[in-house]
């Protein structure tokens, strides 16, 4: 299986598309080859990896080629929502991503990200910057202007997408969610946020 194959829509894509509208005009921001675009027809994702532009175009899904290290190309208040799904433990500056995000969002548009929480097996990945905590996480999004609607962890244990994808669950089974709550079990932080109508 490749890489593009295995970062495909997750059996439990529902953690992540429950929080918007299906007619939100959505930006994926480190979108790979754009998943969630099956899901909202009023989607862009944008990507740093060539290679992940090109599956995307293959597959009919908008995304454009960017460093999302960069201001994004949109101007403000474009988008309804912003999702941030497994990116902010990739990038060298996460406060300006965020702050980013909240530009181009509309006042009361919403932002869902998740990230490796703080545990040592997100340094398996040679492509991690940095994890988060959950305190850690939440400041980062307040410290930029953002309100916070809700926010969790999320199991990551291996199993994860294949049980919710082979029992046909959008969300994580509720084991999983429950499991979520160990701090020493293999999870995510991730958030809801709202930027504030005024």
């Amino acid at each position: 299986m490749g890489y593009f194959d295995w970062h495909e829509e997750p059996g439990y894509f529902r953690d992540v598309t429950r929080h918007f509208r299906s007619d939100a005009r959505l930006l994926d921001v480190g979108c790979g080859t754009g998943w969630i675009a099956k899901h909202f027809p009023d989607y862009t994702g944008i990507d740093g990896s060539p290679d992940a532009v090109a599956r995307a175009g293959d597959l009919g899904r908008n995304i454009i080629l960017g460093d999302v290290d960069e201001p994004l190309p949109f101007g403000d208040g474009e988008f309804d929502a912003v999702v941030m799904k497994d990116l902010l433990e990739h990038v060298q500056s996460p406060g300006a991503v965020v702050s980013e995000a909240l530009r181009v969002l509309r006042p009361g548009g919403l932002v869902f990200a998740s990230s490796p929480d703080a545990q040592r097996w997100v340094w398996d990945d040679y492509t991690h910057v940095r994890p988060f905590t959950i305190r850690g996480f939440r400041r980062l999004f307040i410290d930029q202007g953002l309100e916070i609607v809700t926010s969790g962890h999320e199991s990551v244990m291996p199993g994860t997408s294949i049980v919710s994808a082979r029992t046909k669950a959008k969300r994580r089974p509720l084991p999983y969610r429950v499991a979520a709550r160990t701090p020493f079990i293999r999870r995510n932080v991730w958030m809801l946020a709202r930027r504030p109508s005024t």
